[in-house]
């Protein structure tokens, strides 16, 4: 059973934790009655085994299996580092 993993862009809100980032993905929703677009906001636990994002990065994380209690989660590939 060869399921599809789920791939994300977000921006790193915190690189504190060690060897974990904190991914922040905005996705757009329309409102079912007055079909404005709203942005919604998600929070993700994603595994940097290198440790080399920082705050401010953005990334592609990818789905995995448990790495911990709340980390499904690992990181793909750093898209854009953030200008230091």
């Amino acid at each position: 059973m060869d399921r599809r993993k789920r791939v994300m862009q977000g921006v790193v809100t915190s690189a504190k934790m060690t060897k974990t980032i904190t991914v922040q993905v905005t996705r757009t929703v329309r409102h079912p009655r007055y079909h404005k677009f709203l942005k919604r906001y998600d929070c993700y636990y994603a595994h940097d085994e290198k440790g080399m994002c920082q705050a401010g990065d953005i990334v592609s994380i990818i789905e995995s299996a448990p790495i911990s209690k709340t980390k499904q989660w690992r990181l793909k590939e750093v898209i854009q580092k953030v200008e230091a």
